[in-house]
């Protein structure tokens, strides 16, 4: 880090999160918010992590677990002290990384460090980056696991997902038996209804406020959202009929054609969005979402916020996120006003999520 006007405005944002972890310490969820954010943006900005200066690390280690029938690598991070913790699974996006994807080792590092026990399985379909059937029922399957792991019997457990991952765990969330008993849900990035994210990858817009308005899908989500949803087509019929769904250019074509779906490939579709249950959805649901999402737009979580549903949800849309990475790299620059007021909502969020979550 070269320039010293940029030094001196992390050095004040690392100050006001390190401010909010030691006042008034008795409020436990503050300070657990704190050495959360103190965590990631620490690294993320510095290459330090400033949280190790004042918590121990946990301790890591993989296992393989069969999960719903499926053979996968689990990634655990359980908390340094003590041998009862709050759990909280965690469901990545769909990346080739898997479970090595540096930010998500990063965020889960940093929820250890905050006392919990950390559960990220890397389901075949995050590396294979394909909606296979069955996704629903591991992901609900997985939380049943954290739910039984003796280090976390008798306390709470939630679930947070990402991107796509946190569309799926919303879904899986009002199907699965194991995850209606969550204590909050949270997500990043996802999407309520699979059907206008595909619209809008394949149109380039999003629906914000009643509008459609233009949107920027980044350069290789049309080809990898293509090659997602395709085995949701189990025979040549249904193939031609997806084909046909992604071949729309118009917003309006390609949620017709959607419609249009032959029934049982539309309910395989459907059963990957939390929208048709979303009503009956108990669970206290935490979402956060950028701004500039070029992989999921942020009108899908608009349309979740103005969907009718008895549970609570809380929102925050901070202009410093990249999808799921901490920092877009044009705030590096950005003043201390701009870095003190976006954090101070992240960790207001995160407070409120750790109040339930703790």
């Amino acid at each position: 880090m070269t320039d010293p006007h940029l030094r001196l405005r992390v050095a004040v944002v690392a100050l006001a999160v390190v401010g909010a972890l030691l006042w008034q310490p008795l409020l436990r969820p503050a300070s657990k918010g704190g050495v959360i954010l103190l965590d990631v943006y620490s690294t993320s900005l510095w290459g330090i992590d400033l949280a190790a200066l004042v918590t121990p690390p946990p301790r890591m280690h993989d296992t393989r677990e069969t999960i719903a029938g499926v053979d996968m690598r689990v990634t655990w991070w359980r908390p340094a002290w003590g041998g009862h913790h709050p759990g909280m699974l965690l469901v990545n996006g769909a990346t080739p990384a898997g479970n090595d994807l540096r930010e998500i080792r990063l965020i889960s590092e940093a929820i250890a460090r905050a006392g919990f026990l950390v559960m990220l399985p890397q389901f075949p379909w995050v590396t294979d980056e394909r909606f296979e059937p069955g996704i629903v029922g591991q992901i609900d399957a997985a939380f049943a696991r954290l739910r039984a792991d003796p280090a976390t019997r008798g306390r709470p457990t939630g679930a947070f997902g990402f991107s796509v991952g946190g569309g799926l765990m919303l879904a899986s969330a009002t199907q699965g038996d194991a995850l209606r008993e969550a204590r909050y849900l949270g997500v990043v990035g996802a999407y309520y209804d699979i059907g206008t994210w595909l619209a809008s990858v394949l149109s380039r817009t999003q629906q914000r406020e009643r509008r459609i308005v233009e949107w920027e899908p980044s350069d290789d989500l049309p080809r990898r959202a293509s090659a997602a949803v395709a085995p949701i087509a189990t025979d040549e019929t249904e193939r031609r009929a997806l084909d046909h769904v992604l071949a729309a250019g118009e917003r309006d074509e390609a949620l017709r054609r959607i419609g249009a779906l032959p029934p049982e490939i539309r309910g395989r579709l459907e059963r990957l969005s939390p929208k048709p249950g979303w009503s009956e959805l108990g669970s206290p649901i935490f979402w956060v979402h950028d701004p500039k999402d070029h992989y999921v737009p942020v009108g899908e979580s608009e349309a979740a916020a103005a969907a009718p549903r008895d549970g609570r949800l809380v929102m925050v849309v901070p202009k410093l996120l990249a999808h799921g990475e901490p920092v877009r790299e044009e705030t590096r620059s950005m003043g201390v006003v701009f870095w003190v007021t976006e954090l101070g909502a992240l960790l207001s969020f995160t407070m409120e999520l750790l109040r339930l979550a703790s």
